[in-house]
């Protein structure tokens, strides 16, 4: 299932000059600011196609949001949604609120990633939602998932564009450990392993990557914390239901 798509960032010119190693309040380790270099210059196939690396950068993105998020200055949430900056905009705001350019191009990279997952490229190279975000033996939703849930939180003091993405992005991840995608996964999984397993043969490569049924018990935490209602809807619906009022 494709993923709805979001308007661009007001601010997203400015993320190719952002400057990780002055922002130390993201506390990144040198492994995690390396990842994100390499990402910026690479395509994103190269970094989704190791699923170690996809799922090591689906956590850094999810820990700048958590720390971006919890600690901007405002002064990009005050930017009407929609609205498009120039690049000299897109500067001084970088300059004035750095944590709020951080925020955007974490959630948009994260979106970027999801769309990629819910590509035909992802199905012919076996790789997934499932096996990015609930990686390990029992498929387990990785951790920081909740800096999205953070974020949409926030209601009407929030930022517009970040929440609205989040909330998409937040609900496509869930969605696949629904019990109704599970059907549909599984046979997907046997397709793609199918395929996989041939153009491995003929490569003489046998480190196979197949997508994997993600663990439902694992997202049952998540509707501990009130998201229930979430499992029984489309992304679309779901992102509605968790976003603010504002």
């Amino acid at each position: 299932m494709a993923l709805v798509a979001i308007p661009p960032s007001p601010v997203a010119l400015a993320f190719r000059h952002i400057q990780w190693d002055p922002l130390t309040s993201l506390r990144l380790t040198p492994q995690e600011t390396a990842l994100l270099r390499m990402a910026e210059t690479n395509p994103i196939e190269y970094t989704l196609g190791d699923p170690r690396d996809a799922t090591m950068y689906a956590r850094v993105l999810l820990k700048l949001l958590a720390e971006a998020s919890f600690n901007v200055a405002g002064h990009i949430a005050r930017l009407a949604p929609g609205e498009e900056c120039t690049e000299n905009r897109a500067l001084d705001a970088l300059d004035a609120d750095p944590l709020g350019v951080v925020t955007h191009y974490a959630v948009a990279r994260l979106h970027s990633i999801l769309t990629k997952l819910t590509s035909p490229w992802a199905a012919e190279n076996g790789v997934s939602i499932g096996n990015v975000f609930y990686p390990g033996q029992h498929g387990d939703l990785i951790e920081q998932w909740k800096s999205l849930l953070r974020v949409v939180s926030k209601g009407s003091k929030g930022d517009a564009y970040a929440q609205r993405s989040s909330a998409l992005c937040l609900a496509q991840v869930l969605l696949v450990a629904c019990p109704s995608q599970r059907q549909t996964k599984t046979s997907t999984t046997t397709t793609t392993k199918t395929t996989a397993t041939g153009a491995a043969a003929a490569a003489g490569d046998k480190g196979l990557v197949t997508s994997r049924v993600p663990s439902y018990a694992s997202v049952i935490e998540v509707s501990k914390g009130g998201l229930s209602p979430l499992f029984h809807s489309s992304p679309l619906d779901i992102a509605l239901m968790m976003m603010p009022t504002p």
